[in-house]
């Protein structure tokens, strides 16, 4: 299964938005189990008044810090932080398209740098209180099921707008830059048929 998604990811040439940006955060984009249900998981941000995405549903990772020693070191550090899950760097199956970061529709001088990773292993989730308050799972066949596309209105001051979103049974929904990334990675995997779209 994991030569099947790398090989799906590396046919993909990832977006980088490095000569462009200088700050950026990396995150890791964790899958697992059969190729028919694979899982994919989510945290859900802790609240936290100096955190700008507090309480929304994301994937785990931050700011990569001068003592990393690359990007992917960035990635793997945050999460064992954030979650307590240790990955390994040949669980790395590769990355996906940089991303700008957006506050209230407005882009953002930084950018997300996304590593997707596949494990066969069993995991004791460790929560940081501080950033994350739940970790989970779910099926990329339920981001795929129509019925959990919605339309997201997100209020600002007087400003109201909707977007495109997906349902978790939580709130708020998957939308945002999370929404963006998880649908980069549908779209690849549907490209390589390891996804069937459903309607």
């Amino acid at each position: 299964m994991s030569r099947e998604i790398s090989l799906a990811i590396s046919s993909q040439k990832p977006v980088d938005l490095s000569k462009d940006l200088e700050k950026y955060a990396c995150v890791a984009i964790i899958l697992r189990g059969p190729v028919d249900n694979l899982e994919i998981g989510f945290i859900q941000r802790a609240a936290n008044d100096s955190d700008r995405w507090a309480g929304q549903i994301a994937f785990p990772g931050g700011k990569k810090e001068d003592s990393d020693f690359s990007d992917l070191g960035a990635a793997l550090r945050e999460t064992f932080e954030e979650i307590g899950i240790d990955l390994l760097p040949e669980e790395l199956m590769g990355r996906l398209n940089d991303i700008q970061a957006r506050k209230h529709g407005t882009t953002l001088e930084f950018f997300i740098r996304p590593f997707v990773f596949y494990t066969e292993r069993e995991f004791t989730i460790k929560l940081d209180p501080a950033e994350v308050a739940d970790f989970f799972w779910i099926s990329l066949n339920e981001l795929l099921n129509p019925q959990r596309h919605i339309n997201y209105e997100l209020k600002r001051g007087e400003v109201h707008v909707e977007l495109p979103a997906i349902s978790l049974d939580r709130d708020p929904p998957l939308w945002g830059l999370t929404y963006m990334m998880a649908q980069n990675l549908l779209d690849v995997l549907k490209q390589q048929q390891l996804l069937e779209a459903q309607t």
